[in-house]
């Protein structure tokens, strides 16, 4: 979007540079006329008349187009520093985007090799405890809120994840 209001703005000053130059006019023009004519001759529809129109057309007072043109010329030096700054900022937005990646991608490496593991350690181990008489139902409950809280910030961090991912996405497109 932004490169394309830095062409618009080009365009604009060409337009406006463009109206110093002179203008050819033409001009055609084909007629019937039916019926008396003001010299009181009768006309049929069939009798054509034309005229041809040449001209050129130089501007005189260029004052105000000179000033048109000026201030497109600081409306496109506008547009480049929105472009260039534009740019920076997906540059950032990118860079930024991709350490996300890359965090959340080592997050999820270790939850995968070592969290998850350990939930499933800790659920199986607090149920066989809690079926042998070992601990009583509170611990059983503590102990397994606890392996499904780890599951649960494993699944927050897939979609951090996965949202980063999206948003690398857009940027590089």
């Amino acid at each position: 979007m932004l490169r394309k209001q830095k062409q618009i703005g080009s365009a604009n000053t060409q337009l406006h540079k463009s109206k110093l130059s002179p203008d050819l006019i033409f001009g055609y023009n084909n007629t019937s006329i039916r019926g008396t004519g003001a010299d009181d001759k009768y006309y049929s529809s069939s009798k054509r008349f034309h005229a041809v129109q040449i001209g050129v057309g130089i501007p005189l007072f260029n004052g105000a187009q000179k000033a048109r043109i000026n201030a497109a010329k600081v409306n496109e030096t506008i547009a480049d520093n929105s472009y260039l700054s534009g740019l920076q900022t997906l540059q950032k937005e990118r860079e930024s985007a991709l350490i996300d990646y890359q965090k959340f991608l080592q997050t999820a490496a270790w939850y995968e090799q070592t969290a998850l593991k350990n939930a499933e350690t800790i659920s199986s181990t607090a149920t066989k405890q809690f079926i042998n008489g070992d601990i009583n139902y509170l611990e059983w409950v503590m102990l397994t809120n606890q392996s499904i809280s780890i599951k649960s910030e494993y699944l927050d961090v897939i979609k951090s994840l996965n949202g980063t991912i999206n948003q690398l996405n857009y940027l590089i497109q």
